[in-house]
C-alpha cells in the first residue's frame, strides 16, 4: 500500500470514527432532549390543570357560590349526581363547547388524571348542596404533541448538518495532524532511497507523540549512521588485513608456477604463517559476527577464574611468548558461572595484548569483589594507552601504535572480542592507567 493511501485512510478511518462517536451521541443527547421537554410539558400541564381545579372549589366554597372557570384550560366543567352538565362549557344554558363530556368519577375529596380523546383531564369529587358532584378541568394534548413533534423534526435536519462538519472539521484536523508524520515519512523515504543516514527527519516543535516521534527516528537514524560508518570501515579494515596475506600467497603461487612448482622451504613457512593469519583473523569474524547477530551460545558451567588465570601464566612461560617480560600473578579463589572456553580467550587475549605492549613486566590478577562479582585485571609496564583513546580500543580494527607492523601485532580484533565476551556473560571491561603507568584492563562479571 502507497504511504499516501495509507495517510488517507488513517484520516478516513478518524473521520468516520469522530462522525460516527459524534452521531450517536447527538441522537442520545436529542433522545434525552425530547424525553425531558415531554416531561416539563406534561408538568406544565399537570400544574396548570390543578390550579383550574382549585380555582373553581374555591369559587364554589364561598358563602355565594360563584363558578369562576381558569382561563388557561380548554374545558371546564361541573358535573352533576346525574352526570349531567351544570355549569360550564357544555351545559344546558351554555353554547361555548360540546353539551356535556364524559365524565370522571372520582369520590369526594379523590383527584384523578387522565388523557381522553385528544385532552388531558383532571377531575375532583366534591360534595355540593348534599349531592357528590365532580369538577372536570381539561387541556388539550396537541400542543405538548406539537411540541414535541417539531422538536424532534427539527433534530432530525440540523444532526446531519452536525455531523456533516463534524466530518469535515475531522478530516481536516487529521490531516493538519498526520502531516508532521508525512513529512517525516517523506524525508525518512528520501533517507532510505539515497542512502544519506547523515540526514534527518523534521522535528515538530512541542512535546507530543509526534514530536517525540521525530527524536526517536531521528535517534535511530544517528545510530544506524554510525553503524553503517562501523561497517564500512569493518570491511574496508578486512580488506586491508586480508589483502597483505594474500599478496604473499599469491607472490609464493607465482613463483611455483615459473619455477615449474617447486617452492623454496622458506617459501612455505611464510605461506603457512600467512594461511595461519587468514584462519585466525576469519574465526575471529565468524565469533563477532555471531555475537552480534544472535550472541555467543555460551554454555552455564561454574568456572576457577584463578585457575583460568594461572593456565595463561604457564602458558606464556612455557611457550616463550613472554621472552624477557616477567609475568607477576595475583590470583584469589574466585568462581564464577560461565563458558570457560570463552572466558580462557578472554584472558589470552588480555595477556596476548599485555605481552605486546609490555617493556619488561605483565601482571595478571583476579580476585572476588563482594559477594556478587568477579574481576579480572590484566596490565602491562609499556607505553599505556591516552585517556581519550580508551574506549576506543574496543572497537574492531583499531590499533593505537601505527608505527607497528602487522606481522608484530594482532589483527586489531582481540579487545573487540573481550568486550563480547564479557558482555555476553553480564559484565563489563574498561581501560585504565596501571600503577606503573602501563595500560591496565579490567573485566567485572557476576558470580552467579
Amino acid at each position: 500500500m502507497r504511504a499516501g493511501a495509507l495517510r488517507a485512510g488513517v484520516r478516513r478511518r478518524l473521520m468516520v470514527l469522530s462522525t460516527v462517536v459524534t452521531g450517536i451521541a447527538l441522537v442520545a443527547a436529542t433522545a434525552g432532549g425530547i424525553a425531558v421537554l415531554r416531561e416539563a410539558l406534561l408538568r406544565s400541564a399537570h400544574t396548570t390543570l390543578g390550579s383550574g381545579v382549585g380555582q373553581i372549589m374555591d369559587g364554589l366554597e364561598k358563602p355565594e357560590p360563584e363558578w369562576n372557570p381558569p382561563r388557561k384550560t380548554d374545558l371546564a366543567q361541573l358535573i352533576g349526581p346525574d352526570g349531567r352538565v351544570v355549569r360550564g362549557c357544555g351545559a344546558p344554558e351554555s353554547d361555548c363547547g360540546p353539551p356535556a363530556y364524559t365524565p370522571l368519577t372520582p369520590e369526594p375529596g379523590e383527584l384523578v388524571e387522565t388523557t381522553d380523546g385528544g385532552m388531558r383531564l383532571m377531575a375532583r369529587g366534591v360534595r355540593l348542596g348534599g349531592a357528590d358532584h365532580v369538577i372536570v378541568v381539561g387541556m388539550s394534548a396537541e400542543p405538548i404533541q406539537v411540541a414535541v413533534r417539531t422538536s424532534a423534526l427539527l433534530a432530525l435536519g440540523a444532526i446531519p448538518l452536525l455531523l456533516a462538519l463534524v466530518a469535515a472539521a475531522a478530516h481536516r484536523l487529521a490531516g493538519r495532524a498526520l502531516a508532521p508524520v508525512e513529512g517525516i515519512r517523506e524525508r525518512v523515504a528520501a533517507i532510505g532511497g539515497g542512502g544519506d543516514l547523515g540526514r534527518r527527519v523534521p522535528e515538530p516543535d512541542g512535546d507530543d507523540e509526534i514530536a517525540r516521534l521525530a527524536t526517536t527516528m531521528n535517534a535511530m537514524l544517528g545510530r544506524l549512521e554510525a553503524a553503517q560508518r562501523t561497517q564500512r570501515r569493518f570491511v574496508a579494515d578486512a580488506g586491508h588485513e586480508l589483502r597483505s596475506p594474500l599478496t604473499t600467497l599469491t607472490g609464493i603461487v607465482e613463483l611455483a608456477r615459473k619455477d615449474g612448482g617447486r617452492i623454496p622451504p622458506e617459501a612455505l613457512v611464510s605461506a603457512e604463517g600467512e594461511l595461519s593469519r587468514i584462519r585466525v583473523l576469519v574465526d575471529d569474524l565468524l565469533l563477532l559476527a555471531r555475537a552480534d547477530e544472535s550472541g555467543l551460545g555460551l554454555r552455564r558451567e561454574e568456572v576457577d577464574l584463578d585457575d583460568v588465570l594461572d593456565g595463561e601464566r604457564v602458558r606464556l612461560r612455557s611457550a616463550g611468548a613472554a621472552e624477557g617480560v616477567r609475568v607477576v600473578t595475583r590470583l584469589e579463589p574466585v568462581k564464577v558461572v560461565g563458558d570457560r572456553d570463552a572466558l580462557a580467550r578472554l584472558a589470552r587475549n588480555l595477556a596476548d595484548n599485555a605481552v605486546r605492549h609490555a617493556r619488561g613486566r605483565v601482571e595478571l590478577a583476579v580476585w572476588a569483589q563482594g559477594d556478587d562479582r568477579a574481576v579480572i585485571q590484566v596490565g602491562d609496564d609499556g607505553p599505556g594507552i591516552p585517556a581519550e583513546e580508551r574506549d576506543r580500543v574496543f572497537e574492531r580494527f583499531v590499533r593505537l601504535d601505527t608505527a607497528r607492523g602487522r606481522a608484530s601485532g594482532g589483527t586489531g580484533l582481540g579487545l573487540s572480542i573481550v568486550a563480547a565476551i564479557a558482555r555476553e556473560h553480564g559484565g563489563s571491561v574498561e581501560a585504565g592507567e596501571g600503577p606503573g603507568g602501563g595500560a591496565e584492563f579490567t573485566v567485572r562479571l557476576p558470580r552467579g
